[in-house]
C-alpha cells in the first residue's frame, strides 16, 4: 500500500467519524482532490476484497471506517461506554421521535445551543442532515439504530405509547 493510502487509512481509523475528500486532502497535504478520491475508493475496494473486520463506506458526510455490521454484535461489549450529555441526548431523542424534522424546528423547541449538539451528533454518525433551503432535514442514521439496538423505530414508539 502506498504512503497516501496508508495516511488516508490512518486518518479514517483515528477520526472515528466521516471525513470528506477535502478534509482528507488537507490531512494528506495534497491539493489534488481527484487523487485523494481515487485513493480512498481503491482503499474502500481493498477492504471489501479482503473481507476485513473493518469496512470503509461512503456517507453523506464523507468516508467512514467502521466495524463490519455483521460483527458489531460480537464485539459491542468491548466498546467503551460513551456518555452523551443529557442535553445532547434529549436533542437526539427529539430528532428520532419527529424525524424527518427540520433543524429549524428543533432549534425553536430547544434553543440555539442545539446547533453544536447537532454538529456533535452528525460527527458521531448518529444523525444525518440533508439541505432543504436555509435549513436541514434531520433524521437518525443506521448507526443510531445499531448503537441503541433499535431495529424498528416506529414500532418502538408505538410500544411506548401503549405502555
Amino acid at each position: 500500500m502506498n504512503d497516501l493510502k496508508s495516511l488516508i487509512e490512518a486518518a479514517l481509523f483515528a477520526s472515528g467519524r466521516a471525513l470528506d475528500v477535502e478534509e482528507l486532502a488537507k490531512t494528506c497535504g495534497s491539493g489534488n482532490v481527484g487523487l485523494i478520491r481515487r485513493s480512498v475508493e481503491e482503499l474502500l475496494r481493498e477492504y471489501e476484497n479482503r473481507n476485513s473486520g473493518l469496512v470503509i463506506r461512503m456517507t453523506d458526510d464523507g468516508y467512514l471506517m467502521q466495524v463490519r455490521p455483521e460483527l458489531e454484535g460480537r464485539i459491542i461489549h468491548l466498546v467503551p461506554e460513551t456518555d452523551i450529555p443529557a442535553p445532547i441526548l434529549k436533542t437526539l431523542a427529539l430528532i428520532a421521535y419527529e424525524q424527518p424534522v427540520k433543524q429549524s424546528k428543533i432549534v425553536k423547541e430547544r434553543g440555539n445551543k442545539v446547533y453544536s449538539y447537532i454538529k456533535f451528533l452528525r460527527q458521531q454518525g448518529l444523525v444525518e442532515g440533508k439541505r432543504d433551503g436555509r435549513t436541514r432535514i434531520l433524521s437518525v442514521t443506521p448507526k443510531f439504530r445499531d448503537y441503541f439496538h433499535v431495529d424498528d423505530l416506529k414500532g418502538l414508539l408505538e410500544k411506548g405509547e401503549n405502555s
